[in-house]
């Protein structure tokens, strides 16, 4: 079966600099541990998740132990910028480039696909690994035509291994949860059908036949009420005139070993085991779904940071998901930054400093009344 785990280098290099590296941070580490009343919104009835999850304003003190303020945005389009030297992408049978900003117009002349409760103006990016940049990365995401439903999920790299592409499986999941989430509204879009999240997932893994495995977080708007289903560690957060109201928490084995469906023989997790969650929205709110990519090199207070930038800058959602990915690329190639994958490999035992360099995927959506769409 192939899990994601700490990788040999990262053991060696945990045994290497164990007692030096320890010392110096474990104070500012443990400080920054988030307590059990930070975390009350997120899920009750598993606090072990807490602390993998780390998404709290008290991490702020962990962002400066390698000399790193959590400044107010570091991310704007010049960073953007800098990264587009990448090699670009040929467009594959997935139809898309990987490292293209994508969003979805809207249908009908600008009307909305449904004229009952709130709606989504959704874009997204995926920025691959520097080294996975020619077959477009391991991460997916789906944006539903419907305008209410959203998903990512992250392909397991291990079956790289044994000569599978690790990113199919998350390519064609995703595929099968768009088609899923607009077939249910496809006959009668004006009506305000309840959509499941976890139908959406249970029904796109059915579907799903490539071999391999991955993470996956689909959420679905239902007028006002936002339903959450994550599987591993993707995860979304919800942005409320700029403060953090709400983030998933991670579902991990143990340290860097996630949750994950896939094909019969993966000896992966069932998806009835994602986490499910049921979260009021407003109009104006962002919805920020992202990879383990996103949440292993940003602090939730520096998505918000980055957002309130986009956000003065009028940014579309499509340029939001980019300039946030590049952002998170920034932090992930940092080996001074204590992370949040650094603070979760110290909480597991090894001496880890740094970004953790990976695929990353982020949509970002906003919560708008059909008539702003």
């Amino acid at each position: 079966m192939f899990y994601r785990t700490a990788t040999a280098s990262q053991q060696a290099a945990a045994s290497g600099r164990q007692s030096s590296v320890l010392h110096r941070l474990a104070p500012q580490l443990l400080a920054a541990r988030p307590s059990v009343s930070q975390h009350h919104h997120l899920n009750p009835a598993a606090p072990a998740q807490w602390s993998s999850a780390n998404r709290s304003a008290a991490l702020l003190g962990l962002t400066r132990a390698g000399s790193l303020l959590a400044m107010s945005c570091l991310a704007d389009e010049a960073m953007a910028a800098s990264y587009t030297e990448e090699p670009a992408v040929a467009a594959s049978s997935f139809a898309a480039a990987s490292a293209v900003a994508t969003q979805l117009p809207a249908e009908g002349n600008g009307k909305p696909a449904s004229t009952g409760g709130l709606l989504l103006t959704s874009g997204a990016f995926v920025l691959p690994h520097p080294d996975k940049v020619a077959k477009g990365g391991e991460d997916w995401y789906f944006i539903a035509a419907n305008h209410r439903a959203v998903g990512v999920a992250d392909g397991v790299g291990g079956w790289s291994e044994v000569g599978v592409d690790a990113g199919a499986y998350a390519r064609q999941l995703m595929g099968n949860a768009a088609n899923v989430a607009d077939e249910v509204t496809a006959t009668v879009p004006d009506a305000q059908v309840e959509l499941s999240a976890q139908e959406i997932l249970e029904r796109a893994y059915n579907l799903t036949t490539v071999r391999g495995s991955s993470t996956a977080c689909v959420a679905v708007l239902n007028g006002d009420n936002l339903v959450v289903s994550n599987l591993g560690d993707s995860g979304l957060l919800i942005l409320r005139a700029g403060k953090v109201t709400f983030h998933t928490p991670q579902q991990q084995h143990g340290f860097n070993f996630p949750y994950q469906i896939g094909s019969a023989d993966s000896m992966s997790d069932s998806p009835s085991s994602a986490q499910r969650f049921e979260v009021a929205v407003q109009p104006g709110d962002l919805l920020v779904l992202g990879t383990d990519g996103l949440w292993d090199n940003c602090f939730d207070e520096e998505v918000a940071s980055v957002l309130k930038y986009c956000g003065e800058q009028k940014m579309e959602v499509a340029k939001m998901a980019q300039v946030l990915a590049h952002y998170a690329r920034h932090r992930a190639s940092d080996s001074k930054f204590a992370s949040p994958f650094a603070y979760a490999a110290f909480q597991a035992g090894y001496a880890y400093m740094g970004g953790k360099m990976d695929d990353i995927t982020v949509v970002i959506c906003h919560v708008q009344q059909p008539a702003k769409l």
